[in-house]
């Protein structure tokens, strides 16, 4: 599961790593670990699923 935060929510949403496209085009952000926006994480993950 992936953590994720809205701009204009306060609170976070996990949802499934294959569905983290799609709420990137409604504006939510990976956040990492510490809270913080991770960019480039989905695209990180799609690629690294995809060296099989």
């Amino acid at each position: 599961m992936v953590r994720m935060r809205h701009p204009n929510l306060e609170q976070e949403i996990e949802v499934a790593e294959i569905s983290v496209v799609q709420y990137e085009r409604s504006g939510w952000q990976v956040v990492d670990d510490n809270g913080r926006t991770a960019k480039g994480t989905a695209k990180r993950r799609q690629s690294e699923g995809n060296e099989s």
